[in-house]
């Protein structure tokens, strides 16, 4: 493998274009002093906000403005550190902005508070007019009158929150900028680099002993660092127990799916059903056991493609076409923002050295659609670059449909957006499929990503929520506490279908969504509300297409659940599950059908 190229060395078209938000330091300077000029309007509204009509529009309006120019300051600070994250001078830039996140935040304490003093019904009154379009955001915001403190309260734990984050930060530093893992000493007696970017091609590696080895190889970093891991897990438990106790939940899972008004139910129900569908993932498992017929079958070997076909590169220009003819059902509107999204030069497509892992989407009401990608030109490559958009084009609308306090749409809906676009990638290609080879490896790579999104995703979920309970409970929470638990999980979701390696008991070590606290649950619901719309978009349900463009241009404008109904989906209900995992099974049958017919 080629050595990783600096930042520097890169094609500009390549990287996204920082410069189209912030042009430079002066102009970053420029918005922070902007943003304390409409903090200082709040302060001096301080005791007033809700005098009347016109001290409340200031405040709204001010508001607004100031939270609009952080965000396009911290979202630059941000992807200029990601870039490189060895770069000391964006990493003191970033800094820079949290501190004075952290101090307007504390200025303005006091707002939370002073709103909570007047009853719901006061405020209703003065919503008219102009002020009309908030009255979804305040009834939002009323709903958590009662988990509101005293001002000097506030302010205590407003100035706590601004010292939390240690974990997360720390956690970013040793798992991106210091993490080294021992070069792979491959069978034919080379040896192979290894890093986070291409840990995914070494488990796809035909030899078993090189999967092992690096394996092997990438876990000894963690079993080196475990005590450390575990403080850090263990601190970001306790920051989340200080907040549920302070703010009065039941628990942990209830705080977090407070805000889009999302009852655990839809959590707890995600979990119960996984588990009553589990044999669907040993099934699978025990037909790419007997495919690959090594005398073991192991964890690492769960990754292995059991089809003949050649491993297939695809070209940037190439893995874009694909992911356009793949997206052409749903219509020529979402093309066209997907393609706008391409020509703004908002996409940073390949590693470099110190750049960070994996991929995402991160803008703002008035940025680009950003998205970061470490593109190599693997399948999964393709399949990532069509996730990301996915997240961009929802982005896209919801802004276009929606004023900013109604634009930012729940985490939970962003990741059925971003799935429906992988779904119909792998159905695309699977239609596309000429020989029995071919359907093997698209049929595969659906199951895959279902077991790696529904089934560890919720192996994930149940994790939290069993260490939350036991933080909240006053229980150790050790590496010993950590990593059995997380072994004893992977028994069982994977039952009798693979050897659960002792290495395994690491991996909870390297998730970086374990802080923050319950969000993988949505990459599962988000998979399941996916197949579910993608099974009514190839049965081409009249009216159906233009039911999920008006999903993703709802933003926040309604509850989550709310939304989700405009697409026909309920997750406090079975029926979702029934739908997808029938998908599922029919998916697992014709794999069984075609790998029968190559024995």
């Amino acid at each position: 493998m080629a050595t990783l190229k600096k930042r520097n060395e890169q094609n500009k078209e390549d990287c996204w274009d920082l410069t189209k938000l912030i042009a430079d330091e002066a102009k970053l300077k420029q918005i922070v002093t902007e943003a304390q000029a409409e903090s200082s309007k709040i302060l001096a509204l301080k005791g007033h906000i809700l005098d009347n009509k016109e001290t409340l529009t200031k405040f709204l309006e001010a508001n607004e403005k100031e939270n609009r120019l952080l965000e396009q300051a911290y979202i630059y600070t941000y992807l200029k550190y990601d870039e490189d994250t060895s770069n000391t001078k964006n990493l003191a830039m970033k800094q820079e902005i949290e501190n004075v996140l952290q101090q307007i935040s504390n200025q303005e304490s006091f707002v939370l508070s002073e709103l909570m003093a007047k009853d719901f019904a006061e405020v209703e009154k003065i919503l008219t007019g102009d002020l009309a379009k908030y009255h979804l955001y305040f009834a939002r915001l009323y709903r958590q009158q009662k988990r509101i403190l005293s001002e000097q309260e506030e302010k205590i734990i407003t100035k706590a929150l601004n010292a939390f984050g240690t974990p997360d930060d720390t956690f970013t530093s040793l798992d991106t900028a210091d993490a080294k893992f021992a070069d792979v000493l491959l069978a034919d007696g080379t040896k192979k680099e290894l890093t986070h970017y291409n840990w995914s091609l070494f488990l796809e590696e035909k030899d078993q002993d090189d999967r092992r080895r690096a394996f092997q190889n990438y876990y000894a970093f963690y079993k080196e660092h475990k005590n450390t891991y575990a403080a850090l897990l263990k601190g970001n438990y306790q920051e989340l127990e200080f907040l549920r106790d302070i703010r009065n939940y039941d628990s942990a899972l209830s705080m977090a799916l407070d805000k889009g008004n999302i009852s655990p139910k839809v959590y707890e129900n995600l979990i119960a059903n996984v588990h009553k569908y589990m044999d669907s993932n040993v099934a699978y498992q025990k037909i790419k056991a007997k495919v690959l017929n090594n005398k073991e079958y192991h964890l690492y070997d769960t990754y292995v493609p059991i089809s003949k076909m050649p491993a297939k590169v695809f070209s940037k220009e190439e893995g874009i076409a694909i992911v356009k003819e793949a997206l052409k059902p749903l219509g020529e509107d979402y093309l066209a923002h997907f393609n706008k999204i391409l020509q703004s030069q908002a996409v940073d497509f390949y590693p470099n050295l110190y750049k960070h892992s994996g991929a995402y989407h991160y803008g703002c009401y008035d940025s680009l659609n950003y998205v970061l990608l470490n593109y190599t030109g693997n399948y999964d490559s393709v399949s990532t670059l069509a996730h990301e958009l996915g997240h961009a084009v929802h982005s896209f609308y919801s802004k276009e449909n929606n004023p900013y306090i109604y634009a930012d749409y729940d985490i939970f809906l962003a990741e059925i957006a971003s799935t429906v676009n992988e779904t119909l990638l792998s159905f695309y290609f699977l239609n596309q499929a000429e020989t029995r080879e071919e359907k093997i490896f698209y049929l595969c790579e659906f199951l895959d990503k279902v077991k790696a999104t529904i089934y560890r995703q919720t192996m994930f979920a149940e994790f939290e929520s069993i260490m939350s309970k036991k933080c909240q409970a006053k229980e150790a929470l050790t590496e010993e506490v950590f990593s059995n638990t997380y072994y004893e999980l992977n028994e069982k979701y994977f039952k009798d279908s693979v050897i659960i390696d002792p290495e395994i008991r690491y991996e909870w070590m390297r998730i970086p969504h374990f802080y923050t606290p319950f969000y993988v649950y949505k990459y599962a619901t988000g998979l399941i509300c996916a197949i579910c719309i993608v099974k009514d978009i190839m049965d081409q349900k009249d009216g159906f297409v233009d039911k999920y463009l008006t999903f993703l241009k709802s933003g926040s404008n309604q509850d989550v659940l709310d939304i989700l109904k405009i697409v026909n989906i309920d997750l406090t209900t079975n029926e979702p599950y029934e739908k997808a995992f029938t998908f599922i099974n029919e998916c697992l049958e014709k794999l069984k059908k075609e790998v029968k017919q190559n024995e």
